[in-house]
């Protein structure tokens, strides 16, 4: 397989890439990735993991994995998977890329429990549509137990978390969150998106929820998975309005004084 010009400097094909300012510690920045397809989060999680260690910023033994998603994307790693996992070299971005492109459950399903077998998030807390409330265990290589919440109402969402004394947050966001109706190729009668007043519902930087996690969040993936928000036109519109209740028309971030008042 090609490796990429710049293998310890490249990003995966198909992403975007800004550095913007920590939303907790204006004088740090953190990156925030959009991608189309959801599994190359998992190399932006593990290259924000291993910067956090370098730079002496991890605070607890992994970050939490806060994630809003229609689906669970929860599937179980593969004993085959676990050994190949072990062995990639995680300084070579260009293959991780490779092998999150070839590798991954194409279904886009397979990246938390990965990430999680690496020990590059800790636990895991899931804003989904698809189960009741559910609370269960993983067990990584190094038999770290990781929880894993999954929270079907935003209510229960922001007790948990209030709850919780998280210091280092990934926020993971995949758009096909924000459908009425199963989010995938095959549409139910009842699919629509979200209306932007529901969308501002949940996103909001001036929701508790959000006034507690965003000084702790050390990067941002958001997935536009077009082919599960009904085609590219739905997935753009869900980014502009997600995007517009965190970040101003340059970019900052809304809850810093003087920026925005949505």
């Amino acid at each position: 397989m090609y490796e990429n010009i710049e293998p310890k400097s490249c990003n995966p094909p198909g992403t975007h890439l800004e550095t913007i300012s920590h939303p907790g510690e204006q004088d740090r920045s953190i990156e925030k990735a959009i991608i189309m397809e959801h599994r190359f989060a998992f190399f932006f999680w593990m290259k924000w993991y291993n910067q956090l260690q370098e730079n002496h910023r991890l605070q607890q033994t992994a970050p939490t994995l806060v994630t809003i998603d229609w689906h669970r994307d929860l599937a179980p790693v593969p004993d085959e998977q676990k050994e190949k996992l072990q062995k990639l070299d995680q300084e070579n971005l260009s293959d991780v890329a490779n092998y999150v492109w070839a590798q991954f459950e194409q279904t886009n399903d397979g990246h938390i429990l990965c990430a999680a077998w690496l020990n590059l998030i800790g636990d895991i807390v899931l804003l989904q549509n698809t189960t009741q409330y559910q609370e269960s265990k993983f067990t990584d290589k190094d038999g770290n137990t990781h929880y894993i919440y999954e929270i079907q109402k935003y209510e229960q969402f922001t007790d948990l978390m209030q709850q919780r004394d998280d210091r280092n947050i990934i926020f993971d966001i995949d758009l096909d969150y924000f459908i009425h109706g199963k989010g995938s190729s095959q549409y139910s009668k009842n699919f629509s998106r979200y209306s932007d007043d529901e969308i501002k519902a949940i996103i909001n930087h001036r929701n508790p929820v959000f006034q507690q996690m965003l000084p702790n969040i050390d990067g941002i993936t958001i997935a536009q998975e077009p082919g599960y928000c009904g085609g590219i036109r739905n997935s753009c519109h869900i980014m502009n309005v997600v995007h517009s209740q965190l970040f101003d028309d340059e970019g900052r971030w809304k809850h810093f004084a003087g920026n925005g008042n949505s």
